[in-house]
């Protein structure tokens, strides 16, 4: 008979003794005719994830082209060969999972610190670290399939690591090792990717996340006292510092605590600007426009206190303009990873079309806020007594079709990263669809919250950031989708 590839679903005893199954369950009635006890079935994910890539596909042609020589042999001299079937390989799931998670998040993403991740999953790490990569692979593997038995493997990989970490923890010598780092980084991921930790764990008051991501920012910050200013510690900082300025933006309501708690607990200690300029005064910006909305009475900002932060406004939203309209790929996508130029506070690698699309987009996110906070900066003049200050900053540099085409040009490259516009496509439709919904989180999210966008563009924005969710395994994107119609603070 020949092999098609398909793998067998009749139970192990049936397998071994190649024998017909009749797939009954939850026992197979061969066995129990024959008085055997049956040892069950192999599980769904087994066989749904068996290895299919060239390697695989050669050693099977050779296997073949050997059993091939030795029955042309035998057939010359005489002899009857005994039939065989060769075992089969069996790959555990977190192998499977690590190598779908690197599909998904870390080849070719464009997101620095994805990109260094696979340099400490290795045979030497440590237990802590070995089993917080296991712990989020699996849980995001679990989530596209759907799999609770795969999950649940996950939470015991999370139970396991949390267990190596207070070890490592306790140990000043462990503790500087970059694996824990890496591994209190990992389960502020996993945290992000199971639902059900959003809801739950916010224990910070200044950051309001999660413990683990305070944890790795304390654990970053011991490592800068100490005098550490490594390629990882620079990475992470990078991370933590797109988390903490981009939620900023996504905040409608609250204040912009989080970003500032960050600010002055790192900035004593890099020597490098944790924000680059034009981003640095766009948050500065936000700060000073939200203090004048809050103003009333005898209180009430001046008449050129706002004409002066309209005009820093516009000014800021110019250059942001032009930091989106700059960004440019790498002219050789092959350099090695710490060669590349990075781009939006480091975050970002762009050595391909789609991150170049993902960074422009992140630029021009910030600048539509930029737009909304002058348009009410605007408004806020135009109730009080002087109306042709407010009609010539209306027209000039913040009209509703400045918003609008800001939001098509997001729009747009949100369809092109994400697969949605065949005609401007900017990647793979499942080749790191993941690491393309995180890079493009933001934007989705501010757009999916802000009022201007009109409740059509939202409507879009929330189905397609659920649809998209669902499909990568991303559970902060499903969660941000169910939360669309409220106001939303990210729980890193």
């Amino acid at each position: 008979m020949v092999n098609t590839g398909k793998r067998s679903g009749c139970c192990f005893a049936c397998r071994r003794r190649r024998v017909r199954c009749d797939l009954e369950k939850p026992c197979c009635r061969r066995c129990m005719d024959s008085g055997r006890v049956c040892p069950g079935y192999p599980e769904a994910w087994d066989l749904m994830l068996r290895m299919q890539n060239n390697q695989v596909e050669k050693k099977v042609q050779a296997r073949v082209e050997k059993v091939l020589k030795t029955r042309r042999r035998e057939r010359f001299t005489g002899r009857t060969p005994i039939a065989s079937i060769p075992q089969g390989v069996h790959i555990p799931v977190e192998v499977l999972s690590w190598n779908q998670f690197c599909s998904d998040y870390a080849m070719d993403s464009g997101i620095t610190f994805f990109n260094i991740l696979p340099r400490y999953y290795t045979d030497s790490a440590p237990t802590c670290c070995r089993e917080a990569v296991h712990a989020v692979t699996l849980a995001s593997l679990a989530r596209k399939l759907r799999e609770s038995e795969l999950m649940a493997r996950a939470r015991q990989h999370y139970s396991k690591a949390i267990a190596a970490l207070n070890i490592a923890l306790n140990d000043p010598v462990l503790t500087a090792e970059d694996s824990v780092l890496v591994t209190l980084l990992l389960f502020s991921l996993f945290e992000t990717i199971v639902p059900d930790y959003l809801e739950n764990m916010l224990l910070d008051s200044d950051f309001r996340c999660h413990i683990h991501f305070r944890g790795a920012m304390m654990l970053l910050l011991w490592r800068f006292e100490n005098g550490s200013h490594s390629v990882l510690d620079r990475r992470i900082l990078a991370f933590f510092s797109h988390i903490c300025f981009m939620s900023t933006f996504v905040d409608y309501e609250l204040s912009d605590a989080k970003w500032f708690s960050f600010e002055e607990l790192m900035a004593p200690w890099t020597s490098d600007p944790l924000l680059e300029p034009v981003l640095s005064r766009a948050i500065h910006f936000k700060r000073r426009a939200q203090i004048q909305f809050t103003t009333t009475g005898s209180r009430s900002p001046r008449l050129e206190v706002l004409l002066q932060l309209i005009r820093d406004g516009s000014t800021i939203s110019e250059e942001l303009e032009a930091a989106a309209i700059s960004v440019r790929r790498s002219s050789d996508p092959n350099m090695s990873s710490h060669q590349q130029l990075t781009t939006f506070n480091g975050m970002f690698e762009v050595s391909t079309k789609t991150t170049e699309a993902i960074v422009r987009s992140l630029y021009r996110t910030v600048r539509y806020r930029v737009v909304e906070l002058v348009r009410g900066l605007v408004a806020r003049i135009g109730d009080g007594e002087d109306y042709s200050a407010s009609c010539e900053f209306d027209s000039q540099v913040c009209s509703s079709e400045e918003l609008a085409m800001i939001l098509e040009q997001i729009h747009g490259d949100i369809c092109a990263v994400l697969g949605l516009d065949p005609e401007h496509h900017a990647g793979d439709d499942n080749q790191g669809l993941a690491h393309r919904v995180f890079g493009m989180f933001f934007p989705i999210t501010v757009l999916m919250f802000s009022s201007s966008a009109g409740e059509e563009k939202r409507v879009w924005f929330q189905e397609k950031l659920r649809c998209m969710g669902e499909k990568t395994g991303l559970g902060l994107a499903t969660w941000a989708a169910q939360k669309w119609n409220s106001h939303l603070c990210i729980p890193c």
